[in-house]
């Protein structure tokens, strides 16, 4: 533990909260060498929007971490970290697995079935979940996330999503917070600050990229033709 807290660029030791909510300052995961910092503060669930490649993930993998790190070796990434005694189940990197035979969709419902599964039972949770449903088609998905998340807004647990589903957001606002990631002006190219911010995100960059990555003019033309007649 003393050689870990040596080769952080910052650490502290964690507090065991009574008031069910989770603080952190100066959170950031500990595997990167020059990590951007972030604040953030969540007593219910709440979903992370925001472009691609801006920080969601990264951001929800640090949260997942440092909860485990605080309530096993009393060592956060953060220069202040609190939370309730909160088990850590979590759907994250999902692959399909050809010797099992299931298919990407299948192996991330069997993660969510294992996450609903430990929200009925009395103990208090944090439910970290990167990229909800995004296996199969818009429609079905929208619906089964707002199921899924629901259900969980009920049980005694924290859940935080991080989702590219800006429709999500919208029918969960009553009862999950937003928060988000920007991805910069494009106009000057991709430049993210890796902060989150409060609200849900606006930003998309997913054809901007397609250009980044040198991919044919008639491609992206087509595709920002496309994406403007579907959004009116």
């Amino acid at each position: 533990v003393a050689s870990f807290r040596e080769s952080l660029p910052g650490f502290c030791i964690p507090e065991i909260s009574e008031n069910g909510s989770l603080k952190a300052l100066g959170l950031y995961h500990p595997l990167l060498g020059t990590p951007v910092r972030n604040d953030f503060t969540l007593a219910k669930g709440c979903l992370i929007t925001g472009a691609n490649a801006s920080g969601k993930s990264t951001f929800t993998k640090a949260l997942a971490v440092n909860a485990i790190l605080a309530q096993t070796i009393r060592t956060c990434a953060a220069s202040y970290f609190s939370l309730p005694g909160l088990r850590v189940l979590t759907s994250m990197a999902v692959r399909d697995d050809i010797l099992s035979g299931e298919s990407y969709y299948i192996r991330e419902i069997s993660y969510l079935r294992r996450i609903v599964d430990a929200a009925d039972d009395s103990a208090a949770s944090l439910f970290l979940i990167d990229e909800i449903l995004r296996g199969t088609n818009t429609g079905e998905r929208l619906a089964a996330s707002e199921a899924v998340l629901r259900y969980l807004a009920e049980k005694n647990c924290i859940t935080v999503v991080a989702t590219h589903d800006l429709a999500l957001t919208d029918r969960m606002k009553d009862c999950y917070e937003c928060y988000s990631f920007g991805s910069g002006s494009l106009k000057s190219g991709f430049a993210p600050d890796y902060i989150i911010h409060r609200g849900p995100g606006k930003s998309q960059n997913a054809i901007w990229l397609l250009s980044h990555m040198g991919f044919p003019d008639r491609i992206v033309k087509k595709a920002q033709e496309l994406f403007r007649l579907s959004t009116g």
